[in-house]
């Protein structure tokens, strides 16, 4: 009997939007444009086979000690992601935003978002208003968008390298397709998840150089900066617009970590379109405060950094478990 669509929401879109918001949020850019369009089709190779990897291994493994490690790692990214919100409104306002109003701010609408079916409707009109203001963006400042500023250094291999290790960090959304059913998670989910995402990187990182040239490596939050520059003024006007779409987006992102995170430490829920209980908002919103004021002096560069090389680890346990549990079933712990 085939399943109804509305019983079995999509979360591609909250996943794809998580994943852009991670350029649109970006302190600094992380390679030169040619050398990202260069190693571009090897990133998105990589990571592709990473997710499929992943999932297939996660279907042979998922024991409680790899669920325990996934739910900690999302924890931790959920209190990045706050932290590293509030250091950027910190920044646009000379420090007048507390880290528990931006907490608050955030945290709040996880309420409405604890139902599956309310993260995918969300994600959905959420990702096109994204791209549209992204699209406005380009068009405010395309007049001052120049072929000359296009850094044209030779692409040695510790360039196209370092570009390379830049596509390729692995965040917890290239991995949280193995933990649904395929009617939830899309078909080619691993694929379209590294195209797209590396794509909109890569282009990004054009638009930028060809903006502000040379000076692009100095510049901190450019998609930012690049966006008040627009010779239209628009988002001068409508700044507000722009900070409030991304904190619905990181909210979005916050709602399918915890969503994640409850059915990794409660194993699969009887229905796919259940709700976080209301009972455990109380302790999530203090855990998480508490998570942020405790981590709220740490450099945000090196905890992302940390982040990475932890779901990394995290994939090579799993693909590892996965393997042994396949050659040896009876043996495997």
């Amino acid at each position: 009997m085939e399943t109804p669509r509305n019983e079995t929401p999509s979360l591609f879109a909250a996943l794809l939007t998580g994943l852009l918001l991670n350029t649109m949020l970006a302190d600094a850019a992380g390679y030169g444009a040619r050398a990202g369009l260069l190693a571009a089709p090897v990133s998105i190779a990589v990571l592709t086979a990473v997710g499929l990897v992943f999932a297939h291994a996660w279907r042979s493994s998922a024991a409680r000690l790899t669920r325990g490690l996934f739910a900690a790692l999302l924890v931790l990214s959920s209190a990045l992601e706050l932290l590293r919100m509030w250091q950027m409104a910190k920044g646009l306002y000379d420090g007048a935003v507390t880290l528990t109003a931006v907490c608050v701010t955030v945290l709040l609408p996880v309420i409405y978002l604890r139902r599956v079916s309310a993260i995918a409707q969300t994600a959905n009109v959420l990702l096109c208003l994204l791209l549209a203001v992204t699209g406005v963006m380009v068009l405010s400042v395309a007049g001052r968008l120049r072929v000359v500023n296009l850094q044209m250094p030779a692409v040695t291999a510790g360039v196209w390298a370092e570009a390379l290790r830049a596509q390729t960090m692995l965040y917890p959304e290239f991995l949280l397709p193995a933990l649904w059913r395929q009617e939830k998670r899309g078909d080619h989910t691993a694929l379209r998840l590294a195209g797209y995402s590396v794509i909109f990187g890569a282009a990004a990182h054009l638009l930028l150089e060809l903006f502000f040239g040379a000076a692009l490596p100095q510049r901190l939050s450019p998609l930012h900066t690049a966006a008040q520059s627009g010779t239209l003024s628009v988002f001068n006007r409508l700044e507000w617009l722009q900070l409030l779409l991304w904190t619905m987006a990181v909210s979005l992102k916050l709602a399918l970590y915890l969503y994640a995170v409850i059915r990794l430490l409660g194993g699969q829920s009887k229905g796919e379109d259940s709700a976080v209980g209301l009972d455990r908002f109380p302790l999530y919103l203090a855990g998480m405060l508490l998570l942020c004021v405790v981590l709220c002096g740490t450099d945000m560069q090196a905890a992302l950094r940390l982040r990475t090389a932890g779901t990394w680890v995290l994939a090579g346990l799993v693909t590892a478990e996965g393997g042994i549990r396949r050659l040896w079933p009876k043996k495997a712990v």
